[in-house]
């Protein structure tokens, strides 16, 4: 096992709950994934088969506008996830991913996030927490953000 990947998943927010035994068990179901400015990562459409944490670098995730400027989605940098919902519910990509800087990134595949729920259920549940809390914090702010537009 890489020893790289371990210290890595150590500080990734949904599997800190995690003991270093269960990251252990995880950790080889991690890839990581380097890119540079301006490559794409996934494009709109594509199917929606893995979540994706940044350690290091800039990513946008923008949406195409029919031939106009294309549409930002959203700004990915360090310490962010994204793609949290592909390992939950069988969809497409609603955005096209491309870094603006150079990238490095953990990648879980959504086959391997079901064979950890398979082989190892009780880091699974633990890891399916650590999604729902991260999901519920991105609710939480988008509706601080939709409340701040609303009462001005």
């Amino acid at each position: 096992m890489d020893a790289n990947i371990l210290d890595d998943l150590t500080n990734v927010p949904i599997l800190s709950e995690l003991s270093k035994e269960e990251l252990e068990l995880v950790a080889p179901y991690w890839q990581y994934l380097v890119v540079e400015a301006g490559e794409i990562i996934f494009s709109e459409g594509d199917p929606a088969d893995a979540i994706y944490y940044v350690l290091e670098g800039e990513l946008i995730i923008y949406k195409d506008n029919e031939g106009a400027i294309p549409l930002e989605l959203a700004h990915v940098t360090s310490h962010q996830f994204f793609g949290e919902q592909a390992v939950l519910e069988d969809s497409i990509r609603s955005g096209t991913l491309q870094s603006s800087q150079p990238s490095c990134l953990l990648v879980l595949s959504k086959e391997g996030f079901y064979e950890i729920l398979e082989k190892h259920t009780h880091v699974g549940v633990i890891l399916l927490k650590g999604i729902a809390r991260y999901l519920s914090l991105q609710l939480r702010e988008t509706t601080g953000q939709y409340v701040a537009i609303c009462e001005r």
